[in-house]
């Protein structure tokens, strides 16, 4: 899922978005046309593969609960599988025949012994290979003890790879090579703005894009901290929060939330006076949640804006 180091870099990206557009043909700090193209193209490539380990994230969630589902079920039936051949009468088959069928379908030594899931699995293939190969059919699994059992198994076998981590991997790899990428048209954007005048990386406008300019040893104090943001209201329907403005000295909002008994944690930021409070991944339903607002400029965080809280259904 997205990182606060990918939302950091989206968030200085947007807001040389908003800046540069706002600038006029003649402004020497108004990007180049091929470097506002790449800056455009690499932040979508980045949203969209943050996107995409969001997805994958929520894929390798309910996969994970698929097979645990399925290997607590196929535990069950293997127990049915065991008591099956536990209760052949004693007409039906001798002492040694039942060790023999008990040791056939994995149940050595004819004791049920310590589950774990490559266990599970294990018996669960071995009752699949085994029931045909057994001679007297009424020793055999019963045909639909069997049928379930291979049911699950397939569930398992379908959701493992997923659940383990596979495609979520994939997708936090193509996210982290998308964020170096963004990374450096940033780095290239503040090299821009540093050049367009003759005082460099001590240019104002360097600020405009939340960036800090460097100062002389002794120089006046630095930007100050945001101030306070104002009443902060809660949207439901998508999940954010709002302010009627920016707060003074900020350049970006920044959403916070915290789940109850948990740690607070940066949930979203933008550059606008709305900030979505799922951008580093859903809430989870049931869960109490506390949301607040910070502005953000480039020497930090400023002061927390009222806070709201909502159970996550």
């Amino acid at each position: 899922m997205p990182n606060q180091t990918s939302l950091e870099q989206v968030e200085l990206a947007e807001l040389t978005q908003t800046v540069d557009d706002g600038r006029v043909v003649g402004d020497p700090f108004k990007l180049a046309a091929a470097t506002r193209t790449l800056l455009d193209s690499r932040l979508a490539d980045l949203q969209g593969k943050d996107a995409a380990t969001l997805t994958s994230e929520g894929d390798r969630a309910t996969a994970s609960a698929n097979l645990r589902a399925a290997l607590d079920q196929l535990q069950k039936l293997l127990r049915d599988g065991y008591n099956f051949v536990q209760g052949l009468g004693s007409f039906a088959i001798t002492d040694a025949d039942r060790i023999g069928l008990f040791t056939a379908y994995g149940w050595e030594s004819g004791l049920v012994g310590i589950f774990n899931d490559a266990r599970v699995e294990a018996l669960a293939n071995q009752a699949i290979t085994v029931t045909p190969t057994i001679a007297d059919a009424t020793h055999r699994y019963p045909a639909a003890l069997l049928t379930l059992i291979t049911a699950q198994l397939a569930i398992v076998n379908t959701n493992q790879p997923i659940a383990t981590g596979g495609s979520a991997q994939g997708a936090t790899d193509a996210r982290d090579a998308a964020l170096v990428l963004l990374q450096l048209i940033n780095a290239r954007v503040r090299f821009f703005y540093c050049n367009a005048s003759d005082d460099l990386d001590q240019t104002a406008e360097l600020v405009s894009i939340g960036r800090q300019p460097r100062r002389d040893a002794g120089a006046a104090a630095a930007q100050p901290l945001p101030a306070v943001p104002g009443q902060a209201t809660f949207n439901a329907a998508d999940l954010s929060l709002s302010v009627s403005a920016l707060p003074d000295h900020a350049t970006t909002l920044r959403a916070f939330r915290r789940p109850a008994g948990g740690t607070a944690e940066l949930a979203g930021t933008s550059g606008t006076t709305t900030v979505s409070l799922t951008d580093l991944g859903p809430l989870t339903t049931g869960v109490t949640y506390e949301f607040w607002l910070v502005g953000h400029n480039s020497q930090g965080d400023g002061p927390q804006s009222n806070h709201v809280t909502h159970v996550a259904t």
